[in-house]
C-alpha cells in the first residue's frame, strides 16, 4: 500500500538511483564521455589528459614524481623484504616492479625534445669534479692528459716513509728467526 502523504520531513526516498546501462561499452567505440587515443606521429608522446603534449617543465616533473614514486617502492621492497609473509613480499614486489616499468614507459614514450630536457638537465643537475685537475693545474678542456707512473703522488705516502726507504736502500740482508726470537729479542719472552 502506498503512503498518500509522501515522506515525512527528515526521511529520504528509499530507492536506489541506477545506472543506466551502457550497450555499447566494450565494442571498441569510444564514447562522448571518453577520450580516443590520438593516432599520428606523437601518438606515444607524453601527454595531458585534455590531449596536449607536455611541456619541458612539465615532463621534468613527471618524471621527478615518477622517479620518487619508484624510490619510495624499491625501499618498501627492500627495507620488508624479511619481515612479511609471501603474500604481502609478492604485493610489494609487484609494485616495486610496477613503478620501474611505469619509469621506464615514460621515458619511452618521450618525443625527441622532450628527451633531449631530460638528459640536459640530468647531467646538469651534478656538477663536474675538478678536484684533481685543480690541485695538478690542469686544464678540463684539454681532454685527456698523458701522466706518467713517477708524477702520480701516493696521498698516503708520508715523509718518514720516504727517508726510511732512502735509509735502507743499501740493505740486502734477508732477516731471519721466528716470532720466539722476536719476542726474546725486544724482550717479551
Amino acid at each position: 500500500m502506498r503512503n498518500e502523504q509522501g515522506p515525512k520531513t527528515g526521511q529520504g526516498n528509499n530507492r536506489r538511483r541506477r545506472r543506466p546501462f551502457n550497450r555499447n561499452q566494450g565494442q571498441g567505440k569510444p564514447q562522448a564521455n571518453q577520450e580516443a587515443r590520438p593516432q599520428g606521429p606523437n601518438s606515444g608522446a607524453p601527454r595531458r589528459r585534455s590531449g596536449r603534449v607536455l611541456t619541458a617543465n612539465q615532463v621534468l616533473v613527471k618524471y621527478d614524481n615518477l622517479l620518487e614514486q619508484h624510490l619510495i617502492m624499491r625501499r618498501k621492497y627492500y627495507d620488508y623484504f624479511n619481515r612479511v609473509d609471501d603474500r604481502q613480499l609478492k604485493k610489494l614486489e609487484k609494485n616495486f616492479f610496477a613503478s620501474i616499468e611505469h619509469l621506464r614507459r615514460f621515458e619511452a614514450g618521450l618525443e625527441t625534445w622532450q628527451r633531449e630536457a631530460l638528459e640536459k638537465r640530468r647531467t646538469e643537475r651534478y656538477g663536474l669534479d675538478l678536484t684533481y685537475s685543480t690541485n695538478h693545474e690542469l686544464d678540463p678542456a684539454a681532454g685527456n692528459v698523458e701522466i706518467s707512473d713517477e708524477e702520480i703522488e701516493d696521498p698516503h705516502f708520508k715523509e718518514s716513509q720516504a727517508e726510511a726507504f732512502d735509509e735502507y736502500k743499501d740493505d740486502t740482508e734477508e732477516s731471519e728467526g721466528t716470532f720466539e726470537d722476536y719476542l726474546k729479542l725486544k724482550g717479551l719472552a
